[in-house]
């Protein structure tokens, strides 16, 4: 064999072998019998290479199969996930107890926080599944040393999400199982960690220059229904549900600004209402017959102690009726940063019930909670800054090596205005009957690791009230909040 000829074979023999990473034994052999009936290769140059080819792909199919294994009905499957470590100071100075007496907390704790999951394909069905911290539907958080009996106490990863989702048509897509909140929202309103049960619908479509998108959820919010029947004598216990509804659109003015705004309305079934004396509703609360009965979110006696009644809970569902008004602009302001002004307003259209059921509850009258129209609204208006490529990647928030954004936002939440179950369980300790503002900002020391300072403020926004809630720190009644968090995250 001349020079040339080596130089051709040996040429050739490596282009084959590294084609041979990517392309199936077969292809290769095609390529390789064109050369030789070319007479480039001889047949024994030729089955040398074929040979080496197929060994090579042999290798990385068995390789690959020993990593990872998926059903060959899958399309497609990605892992996804995030590690969060923080620092938290939580310090408040209000009421404690039933006696009046006043005090101080300070908390201060490690916690983090781990989610994992995994999103697959099929055709037009998908599913997302994934595991997470936290026993509470409002935090993925687990606290360091949680436990006060038992060094290095290992804490368990839950169900977050379990979904089935199936995409209909170009424009409709439905889910079913634990799925991810479809609403656009704020945190004033929807805890960011908060999941719902149940079946979603979802529409986007386009008409003129809009982007449509309407959003349905019909969710299971509390209990089992069962219906038991024993000796010709019925008994059952019934569930509440919530029900969501949203219509809202996107709309890009230019290349560098955009709109965007929502009109939504939440409702509570309560086909367990259990109705008392004078026709009240029996112990305030999110299911049949309960006694489980949480701080006392009415009126403050004199001497400015709490008002305690053993039937009435403040997180209870009923006379909630909520109309949410969501909307943001955002705008290129220089060449490489955006800026957005947004806010949030709701009113809960039963206030006035559920402030009359609850005083009647405690022992006043129905006229006691004449002012019950002032606390039936809540209102958010905050300011965005941020480092982004473009008007799209500054909407979508998603910040990469070297962005930075710093957001600032004030909100004021009254009594009877929200859920108290779903708000945020952060800057404002999952209350209500707060008001106070809060700064957050954020630096991307890679694509997916960054870190986050945040501080917030607040105060009792009716000092006529309570401030009920499921929150973190043991005051029964808060008059001032603040809140410090450092954050370090990794995804992936």
């Amino acid at each position: 064999m001349n020079f040339n000829k080596k130089l051709t074979v040996a040429v050739s023999g490596a282009v084959l072998l590294m084609a041979g990473q990517f392309a199936l034994a077969d292809s290769t052999t095609d390529i390789v019998d064109a050369l030789v009936s070319k007479g480039v290769l001889t047949e024994e140059e030729g089955k040398l290479i074929t040979k080496g080819a197929t060994s090579k792909a042999k290798a990385d199919e068995k390789t690959m199969k020993s990593k990872v294994n998926i059903s060959n009905a899958i399309d497609n499957a990605t892992i996804y996930g995030d590690i969060r470590v923080r620092g938290e100071s939580r310090k408040a100075n209000g009421i404690f107890g039933a006696n009046g007496v006043i005090g101080k907390e300070d908390l201060t704790r490690g916690r983090y926080k781990v989610a994992f999951g995994i999103e697959t394909k099929s055709g037009d069905w998908y599913t997302d599944l994934s595991l997470a911290g936290g026993a509470t539907g409002r935090s993925d958080n687990l606290n360091f040393a949680t436990s006060t009996t038992a060094y290095n106490t290992k804490q368990a990863l839950l169900v977050r999400t379990a979904m089935i989702g199936w995409k209909a048509t170009d424009w409709l897509t439905l889910e079913a199982g634990r799925t991810k909140n479809p609403f656009y929202s704020t945190p004033m309103v929807w805890d960011a960690d908060y999941t719902v049960e149940g079946i979603v619908e979802k529409a986007n479509f386009k008409l003129g220059n809009a982007d449509i998108f309407l959003n349905a959820a019909q969710m299971e919010y509390l209990g089992v229904n069962t219906t038991q029947v024993n000796a010709n004598v019925s008994a059952s216990s019934g569930t509440n549900e919530m029900y969501g509804f949203q219509g809202g659109a996107k709309y890009n003015f230019t290349e560098k600004t955009s709109g965007k705004a929502a009109l939504s309305y939440y409702i509570y079934g309560h086909n367990n209402r259990s109705l008392g004396a004078n026709n009240l509703q029996a112990g305030f609360v999110p299911g049949l017959n309960t006694t489980s009965y949480g701080t006392t979110i009415g009126t403050l006696a004199a001497n400015n102690s709490q008002a305690i009644a053993s039937s009435f809970n403040p997180f209870g569902i009923n006379d909630l009726d909520i109309l949410e008004i969501p909307a943001e602009v955002n705008m290129m302001a220089f060449n490489n940063v955006g800026v957005r002004l947004y806010g949030d307003y709701a009113q809960n259209l039963s206030g006035d019930d559920r402030a009359n059921n609850a005083c009647r509850l405690v022992g006043g009258t129905g006229a006691y909670c004449n002012g019950a129209g002032s606390d039936d609204k809540a209102w958010l208006l905050g300011f965005v800054v941020g480092s982004a490529s473009d008007l799209k990647q500054f909407e979508s928030n998603k910040l990469k090596k070297g962005d930075w954004q710093a957001r600032i936002w004030y909100q004021e939440v009254g009594v009877w205005a929200l859920d108290p179950n779903l708000v945020d369980s952060d800057f404002m300790d999952s209350r209500v009957n707060m008001k106070g503002v809060v700064f957050k900002g954020q630096y991307n020391i890679q694509d997916n690791v960054f870190a986050n300072i945040a501080y917030g403020t607040g105060s009792r926004k009716n000092n006529a009230y309570g401030t009920a809630g499921s929150s973190d720190l043991a005051s029964g009644n808060i008059d001032n909040l603040e809140i410090l968090q450092l954050d370090l995250t990794y995804k992936f």
